[in-house]
C-alpha cells in the first residue's frame, strides 16, 4: 500500500504534551498515530463498549474498568497511552483521566471520529477542559500527497492528478495509483461508491445523527454543481424534502455537514447574490457522490460523467495549493451575464481583497483564451493575473505564467514549509 508522508505525523512524534486528535472518519488518524508514536498501551473503545488493548506484543478484548486500570498504570509509569474512538468512551471515566493528568509525566493522546467530542471536551464544565491541546487532521495536504507520489516513481502529471483523490487516503488501501485516475475511479466505481456511502453512514452515525434523504440529496446535489443555499432550496424544494421554500433552513443544513468535515466554505468574491461557494470537502467524495445515482441503478458511469467533478475538483485542489503556498485565502468568482467565471482568486487573510487571479487548465490554453481570461480579471478589479496549464507553460503577457514544473516546485516548497513549522511550533 502507498504511504503518505504526512506533517501530522512529525507534529505527533515531537510534541510531548495531552493531546486530542480528532478528525472525520478515515483520513488516517488511526495511522497516523500507530506508525508516529512510541506507545506504551494503545486502546480502542468498540461500540459495544469493551476496549481493544494493544501493548506491542499483544491484544486483548477486556472490559472498560480494567482497560482505565491499565492506562492509569501506563501513565502513572510516565509511559505514552492512546485511547481511540474516545467518543465512546462514558463520561464517566472523563474525571479519573483528569486526575491522572496532575500525578505522573505520562503522556495520553485522545483520537476521536466525532466533531462534538471537541466540544464536549473543551466544554466550561468538563473535567478534562485545559488539559489536552486540539489537534485536527484533515485530508491530506496538497504538498504531502504530491511529494509522495512523487517518491513512489510516478511521472509528474499523474502525481499531480493522483493527489487530488488521494488526499483521502482510504482509497490507497483499495486501489494503486498509477494510470489516469479518471479511467481508474470508472473501472473501480461500483466497488468505491459503496465505499463512500458506507463511510457516509459512519460519520453520520459518530455524531449522532441519521443519514436521511435529505441530508444525502444535499451532498448528491453538491457534488452536481448545485453550490449556493438559494440553488439548493429550490431543487429540494421541487423534489418534494422541505416543505417550504426557506433558504434558512437549508442553510442550517449546510452548517451542520460543514461542522462534520464533509463540506467546505469556499468565499466568492464579486459574485452576485452569494457570499459562499458551499462545497465537497473531500474531492473523492464529491467524485463518488456525482456518480452514485448512475451505480445504484445498476450502470456504469462513462469517462465524461466523471471528468465533468474532476476537473472541477483539480482546479479547487491548485487552488487550495496555491493559497496554502503563498498564506492567501481561496477564493472563486462566478460572473453575471454569462461572462464566464475566474477559477482561482486569492485573497489577503486580513482585508480580503483579492491578490492574484488565475486562469487554471489542464491542457494548453490558446491565446485568444489567455487574453480573454486576463481581460476578464482586470476587469473586476484584481490587480495580478495569472495562467496555469499542466501541459504546457503558458507566455502570455501576464504576472505569473505556471506550468506543471512550477506546481511541482511549489508543492515541495510547500512540503518544507509545513515541517519547519511544525518544528517552530514544538520548540
Amino acid at each position: 500500500m502507498v504511504v503518505i508522508n504526512r506533517w501530522e505525523s512529525l507534529f505527533l512524534r515531537e510534541y510531548s504534551g495531552w493531546i486530542l486528535v480528532y478528525g472525520r472518519r478515515k483520513v488516517g488518524k488511526t495511522f497516523i498515530l500507530t506508525h508516529s508514536l512510541e506507545y506504551d498501551l494503545y486502546a480502542t473503545i468498540t461500540y459495544s463498549g469493551d476496549c481493544l488493548v494493544y501493548d506491542r506484543s499483544s491484544v486483548s478484548s477486556v472490559s472498560i474498568d480494567k482497560c482505565m486500570k491499565s492506562v492509569e498504570s501506563v501513565l502513572s509509569s510516565n509511559g505514552v497511552c492512546v485511547i481511540d474512538e474516545f467518543q465512546r468512551l462514558d463520561k464517566k471515566y472523563w474525571d479519573i483521566l483528569s486526575l491522572l493528568h496532575g500525578r505522573s509525566k505520562g503522556r495520553l493522546v485522545l483520537c476521536g471520529s466525532s466533531f462534538g467530542i471537541v466540544r464536549s471536551v473543551f466544554d466550561r464544565n468538563s473535567p478534562l477542559l485545559g488539559l489536552l491541546l486540539p489537534f485536527h487532521i484533515d485530508l491530506i495536504s496538497p504538498g504531502d500527497a504530491v511529494v509522495s507520489l512523487l517518491d513512489i516513481i510516478l511521472e509528474p502529471l499523474e502525481a499531480v492528478k493522483w493527489s487530488v483523490v488521494a488526499r483521502d487516503p482510504w482509497i490507497l488501501g483499495l486501489i494503486e495509483p498509477r494510470g489516469d485516475p479518471v479511467k481508474v475511479l470508472k473501472h473501480y466505481s461500483r466497488m468505491l461508491v459503496s465505499a463512500c456511502r458506507g463511510l457516509i453512514g459512519e460519520v453520520f452515525y459518530d455524531e449522532e445523527r441519521k443519514l436521511t434523504r435529505l441530508y444525502d440529496t444535499v451532498l448528491y446535489l453538491l457534488a452536481k454543481g448545485y453550490c449556493s443555499s438559494q440553488t439548493l432550496t429550490q431543487k429540494l424544494y421541487e423534489k418534494g424534502l422541505i416543505e417550504n421554500y426557506n433558504p434558512g433552513v437549508v442553510t442550517g443544513i449546510l452548517n451542520q455537514l460543514v461542522s462534520i468535515g464533509l463540506v467546505e466554505k469556499i468565499p466568492l468574491w464579486r459574485t452576485r447574490g452569494s457570499r459562499i461557494y458551499y462545497h465537497h470537502r473531500s474531492p473523492l467524495l464529491a467524485i463518488l457522490y456525482s456518480v452514485s445515482n448512475i451505480v445504484e441503478t445498476g450502470l456504469e458511469p462513462s469517462l465524461d460523467d466523471i471528468v465533468e467533478v474532476y476537473s472541477i475538483e483539480l482546479q479547487f485542489f491548485i487552488g487550495e495549493l496555491l493559497a496554502k503556498y503563498y498564506g492567501l485565502v481561496r477564493a472563486y468568482t462566478m460572473l453575471p451575464k454569462g461572462r464566464g467565471d475566474v477559477d482561482i482568486v486569492l485573497l489577503d487573510r486580513h482585508s480580503r481583497r483579492p491578490v492574484i487571479g488565475f486562469e487554471f487548465k489542464i491542457g494548453e490554453i490558446s491565446r485568444s483564451e489567455a487574453y480573454r481570461a486576463i481581460e476578464r480579471m482586470k476587469s473586476i478589479g484584481i490587480p495580478r493575473t495569472g495562467l496555469i496549464s499542466l501541459e504546457e507553460k503558458p507566455s502570455y503577457l501576464c504576472d505569473e505564467c505556471l506550468g506543471l514544473e512550477d506546481i511541482i516546485a511549489m508543492a515541495k516548497k510547500l512540503y518544507s514549509i509545513e515541517r519547519r513549522r511544525v518544528r517552530d511550533m514544538v520548540k
